[in-house]
């Protein structure tokens, strides 16, 4: 397989792959926390990074890697091997995202895997290690579809229908962004949960005050536009991501009305 075609990439053999790669990242975070103790560092203003951390990222370049011949590799929690080049097949990941609500023992971290073929989201993975979910989104020109623990999941229903709001802790603890919404408004940790809770839940739509980085959202990004839903900016226009950019602005995500709905109620569309 070549890296920087989609036609020359069996995507649904590299999709099986992915799955694998999610759940044995899953694994691999559930076997640092069954350990007596666990090594914790900081990174500065980005907060702490684990053992569990790299544990998932060693895990998921070695089976991730071998799925695609030369494909490059973005992770939050390692380096790049050789540099980025535009159009070709890239991983980007966050092992563990959600680390400080890993730490807090609050189920609301995930693994994230986007794979990004000429330049454009085009499959991705998302696993919840405290109960072993795995989901993945196909997003291509001709395909769209979205699986969790490998039966399909429903469309949205694209009908502007808003009951709830997930937005970050750091939203709803410090920022108190519960009281500018006229929905109710839940908090959650991982960017990675919170897309899936979009994917998910047909009447809920993820607003982030961000900015956010790439590798928190192509995963959940994927399987939420594999169920029909999107990433759009506070200015209502569709975000397409990118490995060469890694800071993602503002945005809601969820179906297209519904975010559509929710920017207008809160002022920022007319």
């Amino acid at each position: 397989m070549t890296a920087s075609r989609l036609d020359a990439i069996d995507l649904d053999a590299v999709r099986d792959g992915v799955e694998a790669a999610v759940r044995a990242a899953n694994e691999a975070i559930r076997g640092v926390l069954a350990q007596t103790s666990m090594k914790v560092a900081s990174k500065g203003e980005a907060g702490p990074v684990t053992e569990a951390d790299y544990a998932a990222d060693k895990v998921l370049h070695d089976m991730l890697m071998p799925l695609i011949d030369g494909a490059r590799w973005l992770s939050e929690e390692s380096s790049e091997e050789a540099p980025l080049i535009r159009g070709e097949a890239t991983w980007v990941i966050d092992p563990l995202d959600g680390t400080r609500e890993f730490l807090r023992g609050l189920p609301e971290y995930g693994v994230s895997v986007g794979l990004f073929v000429d330049d454009r989201l085009v499959l991705g993975g998302v696993g919840f290690p405290w109960d072993g979910t795995v989901l993945s989104g196909l997003v291509t020109a001709t395909r769209r579809e979205a699986c969790r623990d490998g039966a399909p999941m429903a469309l949205l229903p694209n009908d502007g229908v808003v009951e709830r709001v997930v937005v970050s802790r750091n939203d709803y603890e410090r920022r108190r962004l519960q009281y500018r919404i006229p929905y109710e408004v839940y908090p959650c940790g991982s960017a990675a949960v919170k897309l899936v809770h979009a994917a998910d839940i047909a009447t809920d739509v993820y607003f982030s005050t961000g900015p956010r980085s790439v590798w928190d959202v192509s995963g959940g990004v994927a399987v939420l536009e594999g169920v029909g839903g999107v990433l759009m900016s506070i200015e209502g226009t569709r975000i397409e991501l990118s490995p060469q950019q890694i800071e993602v602005p503002p945005y809601v995500a969820g179906a297209p009305e519904d975010c559509l709905t929710l920017l207008r109620r809160v002022g920022l569309l007319e």
